[in-house]
Formats: C-alpha cells, structure tokens, sequence
C-alpha cells in the first residue's frame, strides 16, 4: 500500500507540472494558475506553455530492444544472468528464470532503477528493482535522450501507454503491441528548455528510490510468505512473538548445542569403535553433559557458515569437472542452499532425520511430486557422498533414505487420426512442418529450436542435433517431413539462418516457450488433450518398438544415455503382447 501510495503521489506531481502546467514559475508560483502565457498547439489539439513545443517520445528516450535469448545460453564457463521477461516484470526472478550469459551487450543488461517497457502482451512501464538481468526481446529498456532525466519520460511513457490502452478499448479491440512506429507517432508536450524537467527530477528522485527499495522488500516479503503460508496452514508454526527470531521453518529444526557436540563427536569416532562401543560412548557423553550447558557464539556462527559455503563450492567445483551443465550446477547449489538455510546446524551435525523431515515438509509445502523429491534425496545423497569420501563428514547422513517409490502411470500417446488432425489443421507451412519433424524424427523441444538451415540434408534425408549435454547426435526424417520442410523454407524471405522463426518481422528465432505454446492451442482447438512436444517423441518411441526396432536402436534414436530411460518412454502394445504370448509360451 505505502508503495502504491508513493507511486500516486509521483505521478500527481506529475500532473500537476506536466499535463495542467502548473509547475513552479521563476517566482515559485504555479505557471499556469498564475496567468502564464499559453499558445495553442495544433498537433496537440491544446493550449501549452510559451517556450514548449509539440515531439514525440523518441525525443526525450532511447528504446532498446532486448535479446533472442536462445542465441545467448550460457556455456560452461560462463557467468550466467537470470533472463528479464513480461513475467519475470511482474514476480521478480525465480530459480526457474531462463538464463543467458553475461557476456552479452551492456546495452540490454538491466540494473536497478532502470525503466522497462513491455511492448507486447500486459504492455506495462515499471521501474526494476530486483537485480541484474538480461533483457528479453519483448521489453524495451528505456533509457535519456538530448539529457532528459528517468521521471520525465517515464511518466510521459506512462501517459502514452495509458492513451493507447484506452483507443483499443474504445475500438473494442484486442491491445496488440506497441510498435517503434507507434512511438514515432506519439505526440507529447516538451518544453525547449529542459531545466523544469531536471527541477522534476530532483524532487521526484527520492520518491522513485524509495520505491525502488520497496519494491525489493516486497519481492523478499512474497517469497517469506510463500514459504511460510502452508506451515500456517497445517499448523506447524503459528503466529506470536517469537516468530521472527525463529525465522519460521527454522524453529522446526532447532536443537541445543550439546546434542550437536555429542552427535559430532559419535559421528567421528564411528569409524574406529564397534557398535558397542559406541553406543557406550554416547551414553557416557550424555550422563556427564547431562549439567552442562553449552551455546554457540556469534564468532562461531559465522565461521560455521563460511565453512559451509566453503565445502559447498567445492562441491560444485568437483561437478563442473565431472562434466555438469553450468543450469545443472546451479540446479544442484540452489537445491543444497536450500537444506543448509533451514536445517540450520553445521554439515557434520546434520542428521538423516533432518533431511527426512526436510523433504517430507518440502513436499507438504510446495505439494511437490514424488519424482521431485526423489530428484532432490539424490542430490543430497551425492552432496554428501561426496563428503564422506573427501572425509570431511564419517558417513552419509542420506545413506538410509532410500528411493523414492513413483507413480507407474500410463503415459498417452498420440493416435494416428491425432496426428493427420493435427496436420489438417495447421493454418500455415510454417506450423505444419514443426509437426512433421517432430513425428518423424522424436527430437526434444530444445533441440528442435537450436536448429540452424545448414543443419538440414534433404539428400539423406537427416539432421544434426545438439542434445543434453551439448551431446551431437544425427536423426533422420521422412520424406513427407522433407517435402513440408522444404516448402515452408521456399516461401521464406528472410536471412536467419534459424530453421524455425516467428511468422512476423523481424522473423526471430522460435523459443521453446513459443513452440509449446503454438502446438498446446492447436490441440485445444481440436480438443485433444494434453498435447505438447514431448507427446510426439513418447509416440515415435512407442511406434518403433511396437513395429519391432530394436530397443538399442531406439535408444541411440532418441538420444538416451541409459536404455531405462528409453523403456520409460516407449508404451509396448498390449495386442502385441498377446501376439507373442501366443507365438511363444502356448
């Protein structure tokens, strides 16, 4: 509300200086209410101060375009940077964010403070405030012309914006995008000498900072209630207070420093003892601590915590030299923080009831899957694992949490008439061949949209890929997908060398987000359920073992590392399985 507030406060300032003109005269008294000279403007269809004229906004702000982010993923020695989307305008950056690499322009890297425009969609200006980013194609980054300063062209922006939101709505049609044409064709009042803007700005400049900080608090506050809301809920924690001190999950997990101690040193001496001997130790440890009371000092505290981060790097290290992605690695430190941040002990006190109750309270609160939690107990299990063999820690805390048990379920293929319907259906030669190569070859989303022209050789009918892992593998098509690829690449006009690029200037590369979104439409249209990329690749896999294609040979097809991963994906026929139950067990 207090940000709301300011903002409101902002902008009827602005008002005030720069629609009725009533900015402070060289005497201090308002312009306009104190019989300042007004002329008519012809293009404005108003009355505007002497000493103003009549331009448009590409004379007070530059407007950068952001990136074909695709073009720009980080390798694995490069420094990544979250990427700045419409969603990402609205909740801030989150640990699913896309990247791209750091080194990419200075002009579309955004810092806090700077003003961006959404173009397209929501069509919103807003001031960022939550860190560095790289900017997405369809937000511009604002930033001066001819010197004027952040608040004049970001309320005039605003104005402009506002205005075209509502001709839509009175033409009772769609917002579309606004173009660099409609912005050339802007009209707005500017006064010759920009000295009233500068005095704006510096009276406003407060205002937009401590917007900015609230901003930042707000984005911190949304993510501590998020985490806190469910524990509410099912009464693990309630509100009084303590609850600040305990930083909530925290106070969960919290045990006195003599039962660390006794744990670290049981923990140490593991190896050199039988199990008699030291059950016989923690009970001796225990009676004579039993009046003793031992606490951790602050020196202590941040030590333990620089150590963490220590072994935690190093951690990292050893599995960017295993070969890990630079998005696997940051997957796996992510993961790891988030234990080390709630279960609040040094890592050599940390127990395998800590990390179950970590996950089983992980999955209650974010109702995660059980392939998720799974995902998360076997990262933990090479964390320290890891540990164990680099004898920072006795033995594995994770050792005794076994395998998540999933769900087998049945997964859905596409049907033949799913697929002519499909191809019936699409409205362009464009749509028509992503369908075909996707049916005809089982590639992933992000490999089909890495797909350069070169990369196609229509005499034998195959292409190169790039899988996970950077791994190069050939897949091949038929000549249905041969003939649609070449149609729709003869219609083109222009000189990307990407194979799939959107159907408006200026002709970018296909994202994944783009393709799953274009092909999910299509199966609502047709309302077949549940259609996505994946769904083709599911389906070429269980055609071809259903027509008897060795399993290995699926398995190179579809790019799988372990052949379990392949039967994962392939559905067996069941007719086909009576037929051979028939031809070899009756």
């Amino acid at each position: 509300m207090l940000n709301q507030n300011l903002e409101a406060m902002a902008k009827l300032l602005y008002d005030y200086w720069f629609v009725q003109f009533d900015f402070p005269n060289e005497e201090g008294k308002l312009y306009k209410s104190s019989g300042g000279k007004m002329v008519w403007n012809e293009k404005l269809k108003r009355n505007i101060p002497v000493g103003w004229h009549c331009g448009n906004l590409f004379e007070i702000a530059v407007f950068t375009n952001g990136l074909a982010c695709q073009k720009f993923r980080p390798k694995d020695d490069e420094v990544p940077l979250p990427v700045i989307k419409i969603r990402e305008m609205h909740d801030g950056i989150s640990v699913d964010t896309e990247e791209v690499t750091s080194n990419i322009p200075e002009s579309v890297k955004v810092y806090n403070g700077d003003v961006l425009f959404s173009w397209s969609a929501s069509l919103e200006v807003m001031l960022w405030a939550y860190g560095l980013g790289g900017l997405n194609q369809h937000i511009f980054k604002v930033t001066s012309a001819n010197d004027f300063p952040k608040s004049f062209y970001y309320f005039q922006l605003l104005d402009y914006v506002d205005v075209f939101k509502k001709m839509a709505e009175a033409r009772k049609t769609t917002m579309g995008h606004i173009t660099q044409d409609h912005l050339q064709q802007s009209t707005i009042a500017i006064p010759d000498n920009k000295d009233i803007a500068d005095r704006f700005e510096k009276l406003i400049s407060p205002i937009f900072e401590q917007i900015e900080k609230l901003q930042e608090e707000i984005s911190n506050l949304t993510k501590q209630r998020d985490e806190l809301l469910p524990l509410l809920m099912t009464g693990q924690v309630s509100v009084n207070s303590d609850l600040v001190f305990l930083y909530y999950i925290r106070a969960l997990n919290q045990r006195s420093m003599k039962e660390n101690v006794i744990r670290a040193i049981v923990a140490a001496m593991q190896r050199d003892l039988d199990c008699r001997q030291i059950a016989q130790l923690k009970a001796v440890l225990i009676k004579e601590l039993q009046d003793v009371e031992i606490t951790e000092s602050s020196g202590d505290s941040a030590k333990r915590k620089e150590e963490t981060e220590d072994l935690l790097s190093a951690f990292i290290s050893a599995k960017k030299i295993e070969g890990c992605s630079i998005k696997t690695l940051i997957y796996y430190r992510n993961t790891i923080e988030r234990l080390l941040d709630i279960v609040d002990v040094a890592i050599h006190h940390i127990t395998t009831s800590d990390i179950r109750q970590y996950l089983s309270m992980y999955q209650e609160q974010h109702k995660s899957s059980k392939v998720t939690i799974d995902n998360m107990r076997r990262i933990f299990s090479s964390f320290f694992a890891w540990l164990e063999d680099e004898d920072y820690i006795a033995k594995s805390p994770v050792r005794r949490i076994h395998k998540v048990k999933t769900d087998s379920l049945v997964k859905e293929v596409l049907s033949d008439e799913q697929l002519e319907l499909l191809r019936d259906n699409c409205t362009n030669k464009r749509d028509l061949a992503i369908i075909e190569i996707l049916a005809s070859t089982g590639i992933r989303v992000g490999e089909l949209v890495k797909l350069n022209r070169t990369d196609i050789d229509f005499h034998e009918r195959q292409c190169i890929v790039f899988g996970k892992g950077n791994k190069e593998r050939v897949v091949y098509f038929n000549a249905r997908t041969k003939l649609h690829l070449q149609q729709y690449l003869n219609e083109r006009t222009d000189i990307n060398p990407a194979l799939f690029v959107s159907l408006s200037a200026p002709h970018n590369r296909l994202t994944i987000g783009g393709v799953e979104v274009r092909i999910r439409k299509m199966g609502r249209r047709l309302d077949i359920p549940k259609v996505h990329p994946h769904k083709f690749r599911r389906t070429l896999a269980t055609m071809a073992i259903d027509k008897g294609m060795p399993i290995e040979q699926v398995q190179r097809l579809l790019g799988h590392v372990r052949i379990d991963t392949t039967l994962h994906y392939a559905i067996v026929n069941q007719n086909n399985v009576k037929i051979a139950h028939k031809k070899f067990l009756s």
